[in-house]
């Protein structure tokens, strides 16, 4: 059992190649990747490009807008509901 501890570098060089190199994993998560997209509609195709921060800014705007609105309508709504 001892005397086999040692290897033949040959092997060694085959097996961590083998672990490298495998064809069939590559195709595996190339072929889960493409199901992935189809199912939930993503697009690898488009590249999308980082926002400046002006654009970040003007977005952040447009979110704390839209909140306060919903925030407002929500209110208006409770205000009607205990008069009725």
């Amino acid at each position: 059992m001892l005397n086999n501890r040692q290897e033949d570098l040959s092997k060694v060089f085959d097996k961590r190649w083998k672990a490298n190199h495998n064809d069939d994993v590559k195709l595996a998560r190339e072929k889960e990747k493409k199901f992935m997209n189809r199912m939930f509609g993503n697009n690898d195709s488009v590249k999308v490009k980082p926002l400046t921060p002006g654009e970040r800014a003007s977005n952040l705007q447009n979110n704390i807008n839209n909140a306060f609105s919903g925030q407002r309508t929500a209110n208006v709504n409770n205000i009607v509901k205990k008069w009725k």
